[in-house]
């Protein structure tokens, strides 16, 4: 059962402040990250799904930088919508 209600949450090293804090504590139960897949091209980032990722470098001839990140659910969904690189 989750109670995070009552955990304090801070910017850890984890995050570092560039992604949204998650709705849970680390100690939660239902605190669960997944892979998202970073992409970094001329100084923009964008993080997406690993398989929308996976499409968009099939199509690509640019050299983008690629990283995993671990993120909850709720941290992405709560990131601005990309503009575009």
């Amino acid at each position: 059962m989750c109670n995070c209600i009552t955990w304090c949450r801070v910017p850890t090293a984890d995050n570092g402040g560039k992604y949204p804090m998650s709705d849970h504590h680390q100690n939660c139960e239902d605190f669960k990250q997944e892979p998202f897949t970073r992409l970094e091209f001329d100084g923009t980032v964008c993080v997406m799904e690993p398989h929308e990722a996976d499409a968009m470098l099939a199509e690509s001839d640019e050299e983008y930088t690629v990283s995993t990140v671990m993120l909850t659910r709720d941290q992405f969904e709560r990131m601005p919508e990309f503009q575009g690189f």
